[in-house]
C-alpha cells in the first residue's frame, strides 16, 4: 500500500505532512489520556458506573479503529474481496 500523509496543524502555525500510521498512534494515545484525566477528575474508576463504563468503552472503541485504519483503506486499485 501507498504511503498516506495527513495533514496536520502545529502550535507554531505550520502545516506539516506526517504519516497515517503517527497521526492515528497519537490520536490514540490522547484517547487513553483522556480515560486517565477523566478518572482523575471524576476521583472514581470509569467501570464503577454503567453511563461511565459506556463512555469509557465509546472511547476505547474509537481507539481501536483508528489502529486499524490502515488496514481497512481501500485505494484505487486494491481489491475490496471480503468486503462486503
Amino acid at each position: 500500500m501507498s504511503t498516506i500523509k495527513v495533514k496536520s496543524a502545529h502550535r507554531d502555525g505550520q502545516i506539516k505532512l506526517e504519516d497515517l500510521d503517527v497521526v492515528c498512534n497519537k490520536l490514540c494515545k490522547k484517547n487513553n489520556s483522556v480515560l486517565f484525566k477523566l478518572e482523575k477528575y471524576l476521583n472514581k474508576k470509569l467501570l464503577s458506573d454503567p453511563e461511565l463504563t459506556e463512555i469509557r468503552d465509546t472511547i476505547l472503541t474509537v481507539s481501536g479503529e483508528l489502529s486499524r485504519l490502515r488496514d481497512n483503506l481501500v485505494t484505487d486499485g486494491d481489491s475490496n474481496e471480503g468486503l462486503q
